[in-house]
């Protein structure tokens, strides 16, 4: 079994989103929490279809944003400050995540990201994130018009990464996204950060440092 590619979900796996920080900014313009910021977030997304574009996603958060300015009557410094928001000084990459990929692209695997993200801006988080440099490869959900564990979101990304799907090795941090991976053909392990330990030969790791080990069993 030769792997020529390895390809990482983003949240979860690569990153995470800095929650505390995300909520101090918007505390002084929303008079309601990041949660149910984000609820009312997704019903308008829901509603009016997420972007499946960067020019489409200016668009998107310019008409929440003017939404939420009535629905809440914000001031206009209020409003003048949300439209400037930047999710992406939000994401913040795992410790392990930059030298996994970093090494992997060294080890001449192709690497790819696969997310179930609702805007089209991937590639943008992992610039911001500082991984965008050893990605070959990314797709988000809302820009390919398939999710996962759909099989055409894996088939996709493997298009892009120009190998097969038995030629790949695929990380998530969902169950269902890694049977899914399974399901179209490719190799797949779960990443489990809450664990303290990994478990190889079951195909759950809790570190990304592990993926060397995943594949020497995988060659063996």
């Amino acid at each position: 079994m030769a792997i020529r590619a390895l390809i990482f979900d983003r949240d979860g796996v690569l990153t995470y989103f800095a929650l505390a920080e995300a909520a101090a900014f918007f505390r002084p313009l929303l008079p309601i929490s990041i949660w149910e910021m984000a609820q009312e977030w997704q019903a308008f997304g829901e509603a009016r279809g997420f972007p499946t574009s960067v020019d489409d996603e200016r668009r998107f958060f310019a008409a929440f944003w003017e939404k939420e300015r009535a629905r809440h009557s914000l001031s206009p410094a209020q409003h003048e400050a949300l439209l400037a928001f930047d999710y992406t000084q939000f994401v913040r990459p795992f410790a392990d995540a930059e030298a996994a990929l970093r090494q992997a692209r060294q080890a001449g695997y192709r690497t790819g990201v696969l997310s179930n993200f609702s805007l089209a801006s991937l590639d943008a988080s992992l610039h911001a994130a500082g991984l965008a440099e050893s990605v070959d490869a990314a797709c988000a959900a809302t820009v390919i018009g398939a999710s996962k564990p759909q099989p055409a979101a894996y088939d996709r990304i493997a298009a892009m990464l120009m190998v097969e799907p038995h030629e790949c090795l695929f990380f998530d941090d969902e169950p269902i996204c890694v049977a899914g991976a399974q399901a179209a053909g490719m190799y797949a392990c779960l990443v489990d950060r809450r664990r303290q330990d990994s478990d190889v030969a079951a195909g759950v790791i809790h570190s990304l440092e592990m993926v060397p080990a995943v594949i020497e069993r995988l060659a063996g």
